[in-house]
């Protein structure tokens, strides 16, 4: 019999992705907010007894930061009581919970190097503020719950599922308008390929409970990171450099979101470094790049 997988945010770009890869194999329920109000606990707890999964990927979130600083009501009732809400559901009923954090959590980080997740980091958003308190209810709810510190994610877009502005997508239009695009010179993080994301999500779920950093590694600025990216589409050097340093926030204070894995290595589960995981996701699809910019990055 196959195992019964309840997916929060099934209709955004990470829950779709999930849904659709893992359907072939598991019973999956999908559940967005037109069938479930998380913020309502007796509504959570009575949906995840009535379907009874075995493990629940929780993706369901306010992830706009921005929206989250302008309604910080809004997002304490989503990313916080309806986190919260999933928990007590799934310990009531036996079920597995894999909760999506964020590098967010890091925001206020002064660490010279990438982050662990044991680091005191002060919080300096409030997206990023309430996914620390959501991890930290969690685990005091569930222990065995485990709490997965994503990074952004990029991918080509896909037919029926949702696509997001990301770095990929976001670079490709800059050749496709030979338009500039400004990337921050002092934002050092990771960004992770969404399909790694979603195939080491399976290992995840028999990860002892606790937080884990879960996403590319890099040490590198989103500038570094996007000047080496376009690169790799340029690969005739026919269109000059269009990837411009944004100095805003340059100095004394780089925002730090870069996160260290070796507590995830060390059950197994590993991701590629960021660059190398762009140079893979542009080889699963050569000929969208080629019909998008004219050039082949790499021989098909």
């Amino acid at each position: 019999m196959k195992k019964k997988i309840v997916i929060t945010g099934s209709g955004g770009f990470l829950g779709g992705r999930i849904a659709a890869y893992y359907e072939r194999d598991y019973n999956v329920i999908r559940v967005g907010h037109r069938n479930l109000d998380i913020t309502d606990e007796e509504a959570v707890g009575e949906y995840i007894k009535d379907h009874n999964p075995d493990v629940v990927i929780h993706c369901a979130a306010i992830s706009n930061t921005r929206v989250c600083e302008e309604n910080r009501l809004l997002s304490e009732a989503v990313n916080l009581r309806g986190s919260v809400n999933m928990a007590k559901a799934c310990r009531e009923n036996g079920s597995r919970l894999l909760f999506m954090s964020s590098d967010q959590v890091y925001g206020g980080s002064r660490q010279k190097g990438p982050n662990k997740e044991t680091d005191e980091v002060p919080l300096i958003n409030i997206y990023g503020a309430h996914k620390k308190q959501a991890e930290d209810k969690i685990l005091e709810i569930l222990p065995e719950a485990v709490c997965l510190r994503l990074s952004w994610m990029y991918d080509f877009p896909v037919r029926g599922l949702k696509s997001n502005s990301n770095l990929l997508t976001n670079l490709l239009s800059s050749m496709v308008q030979n338009r500039p695009i400004r990337l921050s010179a002092s934002d050092f993080r990771g960004i992770t390929w969404v399909q790694e994301v979603v195939k080491n999500l399976e290992p995840a779920m028999e990860l002892p409970g606790g937080v884990y950093n879960f996403g590319g590694e890099s040490t590198l600025s989103a500038y570094e990171i996007g000047s080496r990216v376009f690169r790799m589409l340029d690969k005739n050097g026919n269109r000059g450099s269009l990837v411009v340093p944004d100095e805003t926030g340059a100095g004394d204070n780089p925002r730090n979101l870069t996160m260290d894995l070796g507590k995830l290595k060390s059950h197994g589960i590993s991701f590629s470094e960021t660059v190398e995981g762009f140079s893979r996701c542009l080889e699963t699809s050569p000929e969208y790049v080629y019909a998008l910019i004219g050039e082949s990055i790499v021989e098909f």
